[in-house]
């Protein structure tokens, strides 16, 4: 005699306290810590550096209980913003900080003439690719050997309405 016994779970789910701010040259050892921890291929020291100095990007982190663990760093143009870099610490992934943190850069764009968001990901990278579709990111071209490594990168496109 052999019994079937089923039964179903409730997901958990746990508030996270997050909040929102925009970088400075003191939170960039935190970043790069955080980029050479999530990423087989991170941006140097001296990229951040740059985004620091340009004037036309933007670096926004999210914290979660006042402790940086993510970052969102845009580019600017007159009517459109490139996403060059989002990345969650690999400690807090899979909570929804990733989200929250797009959900927070789109939100602050709407009062603006931005008319379109564009972004490269590896193509290896299908659960950001998934990720981003379910924001309604449209796949616009591909870029052939885009990386260092030479992997090639689709070009995603939210257009905003």
């Amino acid at each position: 005699m052999s019994l079937d016994i089923s039964t179903k779970t409730k997901r958990i789910t746990r508030l996270i306290n997050t909040s929102f701010k925009e970088a400075n040259t003191q939170d960039l050892e935190l970043i790069l810590a955080i980029e050479n921890r999530a990423y087989t291929f991170p941006w140097t020291k001296q990229k951040l550096t740059d985004s620091f100095n340009n004037p036309n990007i933007s670096i926004r982190l999210i914290l979660v209980n006042e402790k940086i663990t993510g970052y969102l760093i845009t580019l600017h143009s007159i009517d459109f913003i490139d996403i060059l870099n989002i990345c969650i610490d690999p400690k807090f992934q899979q909570q929804g900080l990733g989200g929250r943190l797009l959900d927070d850069f789109l939100k602050r764009i709407q009062k603006t003439e931005v008319k379109s968001v564009l972004l490269e990901v590896r193509v290896s990278n299908v659960s950001a690719i998934d990720f981003y579709k379910n924001y309604g990111f449209e796949l616009l071209d591909t870029r052939k050997k885009y990386y260092s490594n030479l992997e090639d990168a689709k070009i995603l496109r939210l257009q905003i309405i």
